[in-house]
């Protein structure tokens, strides 16, 4: 059996309610690396915080997020924007503070996120004369 070497990344991640508060716009400045953590990989980005660089690990749902709108090359995503959502979760059986980021204009509904109604574009169906119908 071949052992591979977990490897850790060092250095100062965002904490929250400190570095990053709920409806934060952060800047993403790499593009990630993916590391073998306890539960299996995780994909740690460096951001632009209120209190300046920090690291933050990208969970599954803000990683679809951003794929939706960035594309799924996180090279890409360096430079672009994306609003901080910080919502209470059941995780393990225990209520803890999650960290989601989406599009800055995205908005969360009971549907997930989603850009905000106004950016849907409208389809007006054909109006029909009932006047002319001949039957």
């Amino acid at each position: 059996m071949k052992l591979k070497k977990r490897t850790s990344i060092q250095g100062n991640f965002a904490k929250k309610d400190e570095d990053i508060k709920h409806n934060d716009v952060i800047k993403i400045l790499d593009g990630g690396k993916e590391v073998e953590g306890d539960y299996g990989k995780r994909y740690v980005f460096k951001i632009n915080t209120r209190n300046g660089e920090r690291l933050l690990t990208f969970n599954q749902t803000t990683i679809n997020n951003l794929i939706d709108v960035y594309g799924d090359e996180t090279s890409n995503w360096v430079g672009k924007e994306a609003k901080v959502w910080i919502i209470k979760m059941n995780v393990g059986g225990k209520i803890k503070d999650v960290v989601y980021l989406s599009h800055p204009e995205w908005v969360l509904t009971s549907d997930g996120f989603v850009p905000p109604q106004d950016s849907i574009p409208v389809v007006e169906e054909d109006k029909v004369d009932t006047d002319n119908i001949p039957f």
